[in-house]
């Protein structure tokens, strides 16, 4: 399903990681949007990449109590097809073909090659293991033989898979842009990714296309040299955000409804005799002048803490950072639903709790992370 607006559903990414991802770009930052965005989406893992220069306004989703995570920096190439000559390859014994099925097991085998020591903006999140980061590149690499939109081509020397280029077509706009190039690391040195940078200039060239485009991280030097020898130029550089929001990750640990009202103080209902229906009373806000409405967190953080204390993950439980974010009122004498996950499950250590409190209609009224540690 789609998200509206600025962020989008990732099937493939959800799918690899287990957890809802959305991802997209934002231009034009404005922190509230972003943030009511990610909420309403209840994702786990909002993917963000904002051009550097306006990339500063994303520490602001803290207010939110969402965790923000800089991934990378993307830097863009493009090449002037129209007004640029494509040298010769050269290297005069590599054979182009498009990748077709039977193609893909030795494909399988050249991404893990290529792209097993290589850092995206995936390794610098700790949610997402390195083997399904490897997975998905080689999922990424496939998925071009058989999209219309796309090109994947592969280089045989002396029958032997020795490289592979994956491309997008964008035939409207008349651009075209060079996604995943990789080289076997046995024929490296030899000026076989040139030659593969050139090949896929000249095919988008011969397709109509004017503008190709090109992207790595700042830090990748070796292959911008070759760009910029081949006639591309820095034009554009982008910062990856990951904002962990956690909202669906991982299975509840506490679940409950609770209300705000002036019945009891911070004990369970005498009325329903319900464990599970709390019900808490902040005589302060009534006090001062607030009877329909919770005038602050400390209700809602002391519940949270009782929790982790005493239930789950309980006795022992060491508290860290915690944040908390109110992003609708507690009405007095209203029911809501507070629920408590740990992504990943209660284990020895380093734990993140997600505590959340929603109106009857599911609409978000407070979001808490805290991190716990277990010392048993």
């Amino acid at each position: 399903m789609n998200t509206t607006g600025l962020l989008k559903f990732s099937d493939l990414e959800s799918a690899r990681f287990d957890m809802r991802i959305v991802r997209g770009r934002v231009d034009n930052i404005v922190p509230r949007e972003l943030a009511t965005e990610i909420l309403t989406s209840n994702c786990d893992v909002a993917i963000v990449r904002i051009p550097s220069q306006y990339s500063s306004s994303v520490s602001a989703l803290q207010r939110w109590a969402l965790p923000v995570l800089h991934g990378d920096t993307l830097v863009y190439y493009k090449c002037d097809l129209y007004h640029y000559e494509v040298p010769p390859p050269r290297n005069t014994d590599i054979e182009f073909t498009q990748a077709n099925g039977a193609d893909l097991e030795e494909l399988r085998a050249i991404v893990d090659l290529t792209f097993r020591d290589y850092v995206s903006h995936y390794h610098a999140n700790p949610l997402f293991p390195r083997d399904k980061i490897l997975a998905g590149y080689q999922q990424w690499a496939e998925s071009y033989a058989t999209n219309p939109e796309c090109t994947l081509w592969i280089a045989r020397r002396s029958g032997r898979l020795a490289a592979f280029a994956a491309c997008r077509n964008d035939a409207a706009n008349s651009e075209a842009e060079g996604i995943l190039y990789g080289v076997n690391p046995q024929d490296a040195g030899g000026g076989l990714y040139g030659d593969l940078i050139r090949h896929t200039q000249s095919d988008a060239k011969n397709r109509g296309i004017r503008i190709m485009k090109v992207s790595t991280q700042v830090g990748n030097f070796a292959v911008q040299k070759v760009w910029a020898r081949e006639g591309f130029h820095l034009f554009e550089a982008l910062d990856t955000f990951h904002i962990n929001a956690m909202l669906t990750a991982g299975e509840i640990a506490a679940e409950r409804m609770v209300s705000f009202d002036a019945t009891t103080v911070g004990k369970f209902s005498e009325l329903s005799g319900d464990a599970n229906e709390i019900h808490l009373d902040d005589k302060a806000a009534r006090a001062a002048g607030f009877p329909s409405r919770i005038a602050h967190g400390v209700l809602a953080a002391s519940e949270f803490s009782k929790i982790l204390g005493t239930e789950t993950p309980g006795r022992g439980t060491i508290f860290g950072n915690f944040s908390l974010a109110f992003l609708r009122p507690l009405i007095v004498g209203e029911q809501y639903r507070l629920q408590m996950r740990i992504p990943g499950g209660v284990r020895p250590g380093h734990m993140q709790a997600v505590m959340t409190i929603r109106e009857q209609d599911n609409q978000l009224c407070v979001l808490a992370r805290s991190d716990v540690f277990l010392k048993r």
